[in-house]
């Protein structure tokens, strides 16, 4: 559930907050954290009270009727399609910072580089993408923990005053890409088996908790640190004051997150259309994997435009 919640909306909060207030940010995502906590709790009743291998659509589609589950359908595609492009937009940007600092026109070369790489691990599917994501959450929680613990002895109280009306809302959008995780459950329902699905409701506790500590003390210790210099990718504002050695470290974790997620999520819409909508396994994968490229190729790249427009529409849809 780590693996397949956090990538690019949690390195856009520290901007958010920035822009918004720090105090608005926090209230916003500890309130968004609560009801979709509980939102989660809910469809994880109906996942394990429900028979038969479904998905998100599916599940909505037994509810409520087959008209709502192409609305459902509509909002999970292209919310996830949506957070494809925001993966390759920051992701180009972390490999940029590794491999050529001097040359930011290899952006778009390194972010096709991303979706390539993880389109053939989408392609294994599930059982993939669960061994691989033990390997990147423990790099994931070191990477918090690293910048937050960096961060703190150049935190200036200060910061955390400043607030704009007109940007108060900006974090809600944010916040709820960066939390949103519905359609993850019915994977974690499958790797545990059913043998242990009691175990489901503590894992989205659990999960749920630790990822809210995690954007809370990060989108702080950032905020504290850059306060209205704040960057929508939240390690260029950083770098400057804590060091080249901080950005490489930073950048090369931040990819394997976004490698991560982007994975999860294009599992997570595979596993949909092959077992909601009955479509071939070849053909699942190459909607999953060229609409976003496409997109991309398009024009399609503006990072807090996508994850406020996504987690506010799509996610709220």
């Amino acid at each position: 559930m780590i693996g397949g919640i956090v990538g690019a909306g949690v390195f856009g909060l520290p901007y958010a907050f920035a822009q918004g207030g720090a105090a608005v940010g926090l209230i916003e995502l500890l309130l968004l954290g609560g009801l979709l906590l509980v939102l989660q709790l809910m469809f994880a009743e109906v996942v394990v009270q429900t028979p038969g291998k479904r998905r998100l659509t599916s599940y909505v589609e037994h509810y409520l009727g087959r008209g709502w589950k192409w609305v459902a359908l509509v909002a999970m595609a292209f919310g996830i399609w949506g957070a494809m492009l925001a993966y390759m937009s920051i992701g180009g940007d972390f490999l940029i910072t590794l491999f050529s600092p001097n040359l930011e026109e290899t952006s778009v070369v390194y972010a096709f580089l991303i979706s390539i790489l993880t389109s053939v691990m989408i392609y294994g599917g599930l059982r993939v993408a669960s061994r691989v994501e033990v390997v990147v959450v423990g790099a994931l929680l070191f990477l918090f923990a690293f910048i937050v613990l960096s961060a703190l002895p150049q935190i200036q109280v200060s910061n955390y005053l400043a607030f704009n009306v007109k940007n108060a809302f900006l974090p809600y959008g944010v916040s709820l890409f960066a939390l949103t995780g519905l359609g993850i459950v019915p994977e974690m329902k499958d790797v545990l088996g059913v043998g242990h699905k009691r175990l489901l409701a503590p894992a989205i506790v659990a999960a749920m908790t630790l990822i809210i500590v995690l954007y809370v003390l990060f989108s702080l210790s950032v905020v504290g640190v850059t306060g209205a210099q704040t960057t929508p990718t939240a390690f260029a504002g950083l770098i400057p004051i804590l060091g080249n050695g901080f950005g490489t470290l930073t950048s090369l974790l931040g990819a394997l997150t976004i490698l991560s997620i982007y994975m999860v999520l294009g599992v997570e819409l595979l596993n949909t259309l092959k077992f909601d909508f009955h479509l071939p396994h070849g053909v699942s994968w190459a909607l999953v994997t060229f609409v976003p490229m496409g997109l991309f190729a398009l024009g399609l790249r503006e990072l807090i435009w996508i994850i406020g427009f996504v987690g506010a529409v799509l996610n709220g849809m």
